[in-house]
């Protein structure tokens, strides 16, 4: 189930990444930094107000819709997020008196949120309901929609507008076409009682969720704070790239995670939901840390190869940063509060957030006015590498996470061995653009592939095996 549910979620996210890689490439080339800094600077604010008017809603479907077939709270979800949509009055208010955000910029802001948050709630429902297989299409038909409205609004003069108006606009075309696969029949009315267990559940997550998204945007806001919309776009698309690449098998993996270990939690028990966590474990470190160790030797030609000549040179230096945040903050958010969902105690993913906020907050007044863009990305991986730690020590005081170290040296040891000659062949080869960087990789791949499977990282050979032993036999 881990691995079938898995591979969806990969087409699914894989196919997003991909389409995510030519935006990038597309909109460097076609925006200057301080265009795509205002495309940064919306896309981060409206994070931090989705997290904080719809995170309680979609987390709370996770959590109680994972339960099994016989529970439905769509329409009670539903309603909760209308009642979310009706205070984005009052969130423009304070983006634009208290944040100081302009007024443009607080509206694209509050117009993406919106939508990403009824997007989200969709995906968290066919999630929730394991149905990965429209969970994916969701996520294609999104990404192509998205990337096809913010071309054209960009050829016709929106600028970094254009990019923000695109990205909410094929939020909402997936959600509408998918509507039918989301709230089909039949449904159980709303519940007044299901409504105050989700308020009681969910308030806290959206503190934590407020939280965390202050942190995950807190670099690019003060970075355009203190350094303008052109460092705010370069640093952005240098994220953004990352993002992408880490992102992508991260969320592949961890799709399945939460809905299969509450369903496991309760139908099997601890001991079950245990093993499933130290398998997926295995398995989401095992498709993250090849990649945050592929890009941070290639980064120079990458960054060369992806993005447009004014985002090049500072890219190519903050890569090889930023990997490793986004490394450790999959490990916290895409496993470790796995503890608090299955405990239902999201008051310490409250606690696991400010703990990371504060961390973050003290590294980037330290380092952003010494070190500029360098200093904003060590503050980035300063911060998640604490809240893995921070993390763990409050699982204690919810659902203990299993700590298994042989699946982590295992891991380790094989990207030991992708990571030597990939480097060795990416200094040797001449600079020779595209062919030179396919060539790195691909040995990369293959070194990583024939490891993984000497070593069974996830039971990847064992699974392999028993399917192949039935083929020859018949």
């Amino acid at each position: 189930m881990l691995i079938r549910q898995t591979s969806t979620y990969m087409v699914a996210h894989g196919t997003s990444a991909i389409l995510g890689f030519l935006s990038v490439i597309l909109f460097t080339r076609l925006l200057s930094p301080a265009e795509y800094g205002i495309y940064v600077v919306a896309l981060s604010v409206a994070g931090i107000i989705s997290a904080l008017l719809f995170t309680w809603v979609r987390l709370s479907v996770l959590r109680f819709e994972s339960e099994g077939e016989a529970t439905d709270i769509r329409l009670t979800a539903l309603a909760a997020y209308l009642v979310s949509v009706l205070t984005l009055p009052a969130a423009l208010v304070a983006t634009v008196w208290l944040a100081h955000v302009p007024l443009d910029k607080a509206l694209a802001a509050i117009l993406l949120a919106a939508a990403l948050g009824l997007f989200e709630l969709g995906q968290e429902i066919l999630r929730a309901r394991l149905d990965s297989t429209s969970y994916m299409r969701a996520t294609v038909v999104r990404a192509f929609s998205a990337l096809g409205i913010s071309y054209g609004l960009v050829q016709l003069g929106w600028g970094g507008f254009g990019l923000v108006a695109g990205v909410a606009g094929g939020y909402l075309i997936a959600a509408a076409l998918f509507s039918p696969w989301v709230w089909q029949g039949p449904r159980k009315p709303f519940d007044r009682v299901t409504f105050r267990t989700m308020l009681g559940f969910g308030i806290p997550m959206a503190m934590s969720g407020g939280v965390f998204a202050f942190h995950s945007a807190l670099d690019r806001l003060l970075v355009a704070y203190l350094l303008g919309d052109a460092a705010a776009g370069v640093y952005g698309a240098a994220a953004d790239l990352v993002r992408q690449i880490i992102l992508f098998p991260a969320l592949s993996v961890a799709s399945a995670i939460v809905p299969l270990a509450i369903r496991s939690l309760a139908e099997d028990g601890v001991e079950a939901a245990d093993a499933h966590l130290t398998r997926s474990g295995e398995l989401l470190l095992a498709v993250v840390l090849p990649a945050v160790v592929g890009l941070a030797i290639v980064a120079p030609h990458f960054a060369a190869l992806i993005l447009g000549p004014d985002f090049r040179d500072t890219a190519a230096t903050l890569i090889p940063i930023l990997v490793f945040a986004w490394l450790f903050q999959t490990i916290s958010q895409q496993f470790v509060q796995v503890s608090f969902h299955l405990a239902k105690k999201p008051s310490l993913m409250v606690a696991h957030g400010t703990a990371i906020l504060v961390v973050n907050v003290i590294a980037m007044a330290l380092l952003v006015p010494r070190f500029g863009l360098i200093g904003a990305a060590w503050s980035l991986v300063i911060a998640e590498a604490a809240g893995v730690v921070a993390g763990y020590m409050l699982s204690q005081k919810a659902h203990p996470l299993p700590l298994a170290w042989r699946p982590v040296v295992r891991v380790v040891a094989a990207v030991a061995v992708m990571a030597a000659p990939t480097a060795l062949l990416d200094r040797a080869l001449p600079d020779g653009g595209i062919l030179t960087f396919a060539l790195t990789v691909i040995v990369g791949i293959v070194a990583y592939g024939l490891a993984t499977f000497a070593l069974d990282i996830a039971g990847i050979r064992t699974a392999l095996m028993q399917r192949w032993r039935p083929a020859a036999q018949g």
